[in-house]
Formats: C-alpha cells, sequence, structure tokens
C-alpha cells in the first residue's frame, strides 16, 4: 500500500494513503494488524481521509513501515466492530467525517463560485439560494414575529438588490457554515450522551433451528433466543432460558459486584456478561430495551434549553426591531441608503443567537464525556449559582460498597440465624445495605436461596416487613422496627450496639413481633469526599449540609471528618424534602445529592438535583444532573463546567456587543465598505462559535487531599 508521510516525531507517525483506498471494516482490520505489530501502542485509521496515525516505540518505526508498505490494497484485512469499539463510537467518526467534508465541501464551492464561475452565474446562484432564507423570514413576518430570521433575509435581500451579488453570496456562505457547524455540535452532544450509556454490537449470535447463526443487530426480534458468551455486551432485554453466568449490571444499576442469573432471571441490555454462557430469549429489542428508553429520555431533556440561552435567544429577536429602526433612523437623518444598510449588515442577534446554543450543547457533550450528564442545559446553569450542597449520607459521600462489621444475636437465637434470615430477605432489594448482608451471609456459607417468601411490603428508608415460611418477619431501622412494627426492644439493647459500634449503620431483625437480633454495618467514607468538599468550598460554595437516617453518633462523626457544616440525623423521606425546600426559602440555592429512594423527594425539590453513578432508577430519573463513574469528584468537574461555561457565555456577550458596535460605527462613518463590514461580523460570529466548541476544562489534573474537616453544628 502507498503512503505519504504526513508527520514525522519520535515514537509517533501519521501517514496518508488516500481517501479511496479502504472503507470502515477494512480500516479497522489494518487498525488491529498495525496494533499486532511489536512496539505498537495505538494504532488509529481513518478511512474518510485515508490517514494512518501509530504511536509506538521508537524502536519499532521502520516495522511500522514495513507493515504499511506490505498491506495488498486489493485485499486488505477486515474486522467486525469489537467491544473496544462499539457502534457509537463509529458513529462518532462517521460525524466528525461528515462534518469535515460538509465544511470543506461549502469551503471548496465558494472559493470555485468566485474563481471559475462568470458574474451573471454567480448572480443567479446567489438569487436561487436566497429564496430559502427569503421564504423564511417572509414565513416569521406572516407569524407576526420579527426575528433573527428576518434580519438574516433583509440583508441578502438587500444586497441583491443593490447589486451586491458577491456580498450576498458571503453572507449566505457564512451562514451555511455557522449553521453545519451548529448541527454538528448538536450531533456530537447526542452522540456523546447515548455512546456513554449504551453500547451493542453490530452483529450478534441467534439460536436459529438448534445451531448458532450471526445476524445484524438490527435484526433482532422480541421472541428470539440469543447466544451469549463470556465478555458480551447484551445487546438487548431479556429472560435467561439457559445456562448460568454471573452479568456486570454497573451500566444500570451502579453494583460493582457481578450478580448471578440462571434460567428464569431477567437481563438487560447494556449490561455485561463477565462470565458464564447464556441463552436469553429477547422481550425487549434494540430500541425497546429498557435503557434505550433512559437515552431518549435523557436526548429528549437535552434540548431543554438554559435560562441564558433562552434568553440569549430572546434577546437576539428583541434587538431585531432595533435594528430596523436604527436603519430607518439613520436613512432619514443622512439620506443615504448605503450607510443605512451598515445596521442591517452587521448586527448583534446573528451572533447572539448562534453561538449561545454552541456553548450549552459544547458544555453538555463534554460534561458528558468527564461522566456527567446534564439533562438540560439550564441545570448547568444553575449548578454555577449554587451556594448549598445538601447531601445523603450512605451511598453518596460513603462508599457505595458497605460491610457488615458485626452482627448481635438475642435471646437463643445465633449471630448465624440473624444474617441467613437478614439475608433472605434482603436479596431481592437493590440497596448497598442489603447488598452487604447478602455478601456477608454468602462470605460465611450460609444459605439462604431456597428461602419461600410471601407478600412484601418495602417501607421507603424504614425497612421491610414480609413473611419467611410461615413466620412474620420485619428488618429495618430501629424507628421502623420498634415504633413502625411495635417490636419490644430489650432494656439497653440499642445502647450497647451503639456503644460497641458507635460509627456503625445498624439494621434490627426482629420474627412474630420479637427481636432477634441487629446488624452493625460500617459505611466507610469515599476517599475522595473530604478533597471534593474542600475543592467545592473553593468553587464558591458557603454551605454544606448532610441528611441521614442513621443515628446521631454516626451523622456526628461523618460531618466532624468531611467539615459539614450542619447535619440532620434519623430524618425520614418526607423531612428530607422539606429540609431542601426549607433551605430554598431562606435564599439558597440549593443542589441535592443522592442515590436511594428514600432521597427521591429532596431531588425533585432542589433547585439542581444529581444523582451518584449507583442510585437507584427513580432517582436517577427525577434527578437533573447523573453522574456516569463512582466519583464523588466529578461534583467539582460539573461545577467547574458550569462556571466555566457561564464565564464564556459572558465573555461572548461582551466581545459581540463591542466588535459589532465597532463595526457599525465604522460603517456608518463610510470608513470601511459594507461588504467589508459584513465579512467582518460574519467572520466574527463563525469565529466565535468555532471557540465555543472548545473545551472548557483542562485535562485532568490530581488534587492534594484537603485537610482534616472542622466540626459542623449539629440542628
Amino acid at each position: 500500500m502507498r503512503y505519504t508521510i504526513v508527520s514525522d516525531l519520535p515514537g509517533r507517525l501519521r501517514l496518508r494513503c488516500g481517501s479511496l483506498v479502504m472503507d470502515e471494516a477494512e480500516a479497522r482490520g489494518v487498525a488491529q494488524a498495525l496494533m499486532s505489530v511489536e512496539g505498537v501502542r495505538v494504532a488509529e485509521v481513518h478511512p474518510a481521509n485515508g490517514s494512518v496515525l501509530v504511536a509506538f516505540v521508537p524502536a519499532s518505526r521502520d516495522a511500522v513501515l514495513l507493515a504499511v508498505g506490505s498491506f495488498d490494497v486489493l485485499a486488505l484485512p477486515t474486522a467486525e466492530t469489537g467491544l473496544d469499539e462499539a457502534s457509537g463510537a463509529i458513529e462518532v467518526r462517521a460525524e466528525n467525517n461528515r462534518f469535515t467534508m460538509e465544511v470543506m465541501r461549502l469551503v471548496g464551492a465558494h472559493v470555485l463560485r468566485r474563481l471559475l464561475l462568470p458574474a451573471p452565474l454567480r448572480a443567479a446562484w446567489v438569487v436561487v439560494r436566497a429564496i430559502g432564507f427569503v421564504a423564511r423570514g417572509l414565513a416569521c413576518l406572516v407569524r407576526g414575529e420579527l426575528t433573527v430570521e428576518v434580519l438574516d433575509a433583509t440583508a441578502i435581500t438587500a444586497s441583491i438588490l443593490r447589486g451586491s451579488f458577491d456580498e450576498a453570496g458571503t453572507i449566505i456562505f457564512f451562514l451555511q457554515l455557522s449553521a453545519a457547524m451548529e448541527r454538528h455540535v448538536q450531533s456530537r452532544s447526542h452522540l456523546a450522551l447515548r455512546g456513554n450509556m449504551i453500547t451493542r454490537a453490530e452483529t450478534v449470535w441467534a439460536v436459529v433451528d438448534g445451531q448458532d447463526v450471526r445476524i445484524p443487530i438490527d435484526e433482532v426480534a422480541r421472541g428470539q433466543v440469543l447466544h451469549l458468551g463470556r465478555g458480551s455486551v447484551l445487546p438487548v432485554d431479556g429472560v435467561v432460558v439457559e445456562g448460568t453466568g454471573e452479568v456486570d449490571e454497573s451500566s444500570m444499576t451502579g453494583e460493582s459486584r457481578p450478580v448471578q442469573k440462571r434460567p428464569g432471571s431477567t437481563v438487560y441490555a447494556g449490561t455485561a456478561l463477565g462470565a458464564g454462557d447464556l441463552r436469553v430469549r429477547v422481550t425487549a429489542p434494540p430500541g425497546a430495551a429498557r435503557i434505550d428508553g433512559i437515552v431518549s429520555m435523557v436526548e429528549e431533556s437535552s434540548q431543554l434549553k438554559a435560562g441564558v440561552q433562552s434568553r440569549a435567544e430572546h434577546l437576539a429577536d428583541a434587538l431585531v426591531p432595533y435594528s430596523f429602526l436604527a436603519f430607518f433612523a439613520i436613512l432619514a437623518i443622512t439620506r443615504r441608503p448605503q450607510t443605512a444598510m451598515a445596521v442591517l449588515m452587521v448586527d448583534y442577534s446573528c451572533a447572539i443567537k448562534l453561538s449561545m446554543p454552541i456553548a450549552v450543547m459544547s458544555a453538555m457533550s463534554e460534561g458528558t464525556r468527564r461522566g456527567v450528564v446534564a439533562k438540560g442545559g439550564r441545570y448547568l446553569e444553575e449548578l454555577a449559582s449554587v451556594d448549598t450542597f445538601v447531601f445523603d449520607k450512605t451511598g453518596t459521600l460513603t462508599c457505595a460498597c458497605p460491610t457488615v462489621e458485626r452482627v448481635f444475636a438475642v435471646g437463643g437465637a445465633s449471630e448465624e440465624d440473624v444474617l441467613r434470615l437478614a439475608a433472605c430477605i434482603e436479596e431481592h432489594f437493590p440497596h448497598s445495605m442489603a447488598r452487604a448482608i447478602v455478601d456477608e451471609a454468602a462470605r460465611r456459607g450460609l444459605a439462604h436461596e431456597d428461602e419461600l417468601h410471601a407478600k412484601v411490603n418495602y417501607v421507603v428508608a424504614h425497612g421491610i416487613s414480609t413473611t419467611v415460611g410461615g413466620t412474620d418477619a420485619c428488618i429495618g431501622s430501629a424507628h421502623f422496627v420498634f415504633e413502625d412494627e411495635a417490636v419490644p426492644c430489650p432494656d439497653g439493647f440499642v445502647e450497647s450496639v451503639a456503644e460497641k459500634c458507635p460509627t456503625a449503620s445498624v439494621i434490627y431483625l426482629a420474627t412474630d413481633h420479637e427481636l432477634l437480633g441487629a446488624i452493625a454495618i460500617s459505611d466507610p467514607l469515599r476517599p475522595e469526599a473530604c478533597a471534593t468538599l474542600g475543592r467545592l468550598r473553593e468553587l464558591g460554595v458557603e454551605k454544606f449540609v448532610m441528611l441521614t437516617g442513621d443515628s446521631d453518633a454516626c451523622a456526628r462523626h461523618v460531618a466532624a471528618r468531611l467539615g459539614i457544616d450542619e447535619w440532620h440525623s434519623q430524618v425520614l423521606p418526607e423531612d428530607k424534602s422539606s429540609y431542601v425546600q426549607q433551605l430554598r426559602d431562606q435564599g439558597h440555592v440549593v443542589a441535592m445529592v443522592g442515590d436511594g429512594i428514600n432521597d427521591s423527594p429532596a431531588l425533585a425539590a432542589a433547585d439542581v438535583s444529581v444523582a451518584m453513578s449507583d442510585a437507584s432508577d427513580i432517582a436517577r430519573a427525577v434527578a437533573d444532573v447523573c453522574i456516569l463513574n463512582d466519583q464523588l469528584s466529578s461534583l467539582v468537574t460539573a461545577r467547574e463546567l458550569a462556571q466555566r461555561l457561564m464565564g464564556r457565555i459572558h465573555a461572548d456577550y461582551r466581545t459581540i456587543v463591542t466588535f459589532n458596535s465597532a463595526l457599525i460605527a465604522l460603517g456608518v462613518a463610510g470608513a470601511i465598505t459594507l461588504t467589508t463590514a459584513s465579512t467582518a461580523h460574519n467572520l466574527s460570529t463563525f469565529a466565535i462559535a468555532a471557540a465555543n466548541a472548545r473545551p472548557l476544562l483542562p485535562a485532568r489534573t490530581s488534587r492534594d487531599a484537603c485537610a482534616p474537616g472542622t466540626q459542623g453544628t449539629h440542628r
């Protein structure tokens, strides 16, 4: 295969092989073949322009060039999409290529028209292309709207009527270029959202007449049986009909431990089969799976505009009448249409209306790449102005994988009896405390899977009441067991447990209204929690509040370690919501961070709500911002991103007003021609829009751990 060396740096080569040499499958095959060359670290091949980028140890340079030169262009290796390059990645690359080709087409066509077409043909082309812009402007006028589209149509029409066809063509060119950029940023934003939430291969293995047959993912239908091997990412929702395996459901539930699946178990698209072999009957094909609904909801929500973006668009449209008023005023004073035209050729509206959406969409896309999904631009705006953060404790400030510290038994029961029964009840509930109990029972080899349950009554944030083997049982907080369920508490038992495990969360278990025992669960702080709160203070957060259903001693300990300003212990779900509302009534802009079902009311009550990666489905549905990774420090990323976005938008305002005011003044004074003013205006608009597509955040840097927190105030 022939190639040209475009860039040759130590340990890095970029080659160009031609734009029609290979397709997508061949590009993947070439990349995989180059990765097999000894010393190669990275190989990227882009079929749109035939670019090959290879990073390697310096000693492998000759081997890389030899490998590229040895490829037969008539028989290039091919490769199917694998887990390391899902269809979403191909879509992103395809979108980048599409945008590049569109810009090249627009620029090339504009230059060629100016160089090759005679003036009459250029004029005819401008008139034809102007029809669409004029039609949109007239449609706005018919609806009684005096918008930016009307101003664009007027500027183009005025240039044509003056005989300045090249000037009108330049305006059309820049409008097309700006629209192309807006479409690209919006598309990339949606692809980033989808790519971070769901991964599917292009083909799957279907079981047909007892044989495995590879079929395209688009042909998968409800009722089919798919054969999924170890390492597969499940493309559909379904029910296991044969085989056993361990499925990583962290993409759906945040659960870090693999979940055992057997015949009859439900599996979900987007989860990964880490071990085992499964045959799954499809209950929801691609596009109808549970995760597709979540992605669609996020994509639809992403249309929610930031308040500043909406204000920008309203301001842009509101400025249009003033532009026309200024035009007629200058025309009346100077009697020179050429001079008055400067106001129409150079306006504030176009730049404002184009640059703000691009800034917001680009910020949302960047956030998603860094593990922070904002469901709308307006939530980033709210997050930038938050002065109070309210945290749930369990799973938010503490690790999502608590462990059993100690088991207490009462009367004739043993620790094993307490733990086995508790695990039997809790195994059906995806809460971190429940997982800790089930995992401890498994570690001790206590079997409980064969227990039979009757009706289960789960009380949010309180506990569970059920029947096990004909015996009534309840498990939960002290409030739930001793007050709601009226189970007698032995004298001094609660105090004794608190004394022996002062910082643990305690779950109580009773059968037939008699206390059986208690389980103390250690809930260690997230290692990054202290540094995260310290950094948030540096970013302007004035107050931290913690709400927890745990004991006062446990809450006091966590608050002291982290420097929490205010905490509330033994809080019920409805109380969490009222606390958040009280803070808002006091004039605070509140962000609520949580992960459980019990946090949902408070999440809904906050100005902006954040759900952690292991949050319950309902919490993630309610939340305005979702964290995709398991790092609390992503809150810092979200805050910095939001503040930098607002800083960029305000800087855009100043730049647009200053620069365009100068152009209008120069045009009215006759210092520059209308063509020069219009070109400078459109160039500046495009430049601001392009600048808004740049990343807001610098490359990730490590932070020093923060100093120990100060003692908070108990209220």
